[in-house]
């Protein structure tokens, strides 16, 4: 967080951090500074200087930059600023012939989403995190 994000309104909100556990785990091992025992994501606990802290697999832990690879992402933003639509409800299909010889039943559900940013200068993306 820095004061250009405050300069683009984005100081506000449902402010947090998401990575991967690839980063998780690189922080849980990297001290805040020398000697004093804590961490940039504390032992116990889901945060990240104070701010709330998700992973998921979702974010990319296989990126390249320059001559750097295996690279993860880590995004910090106000997650009030992300729509999640979905679009059509579910599609649910019931077929009773592709496993009806094991007597059993097949049921498929689709269904169709989109994503997207309200104000995307709520987010900041770094796309470069060593984790080896």
């Amino acid at each position: 967080r820095n004061s250009r994000s405050a300069v683009d309104n984005a100081d506000l909100g449902n402010l947090a951090f998401l990575t991967n556990p690839k980063v998780r785990a690189k922080l849980k091992q990297t001290e805040l500074d020398s000697g004093s025992g804590l961490f940039v994501w504390p032992q116990k606990g889901n945060e990240i200087l104070g701010y709330n802290a998700g992973v998921s697999t979702q974010v990319p832990s296989n990126l390249t930059k320059g001559t750097g690879t295996s690279l993860s992402a880590i995004v910090f933003g106000n997650w009030n600023d992300l729509i999640i639509g979905q679009w059509g409800g579910l599609d649910v299909v019931v077929d009773p012939y592709t496993l009806a010889t094991t007597n059993m039943l097949r049921v498929v559900v689709n269904s169709w989403w989109d994503v997207a940013l309200r104000h995307p200068q709520s987010f900041a993306a770094m796309v470069d995190a060593i984790t080896a």
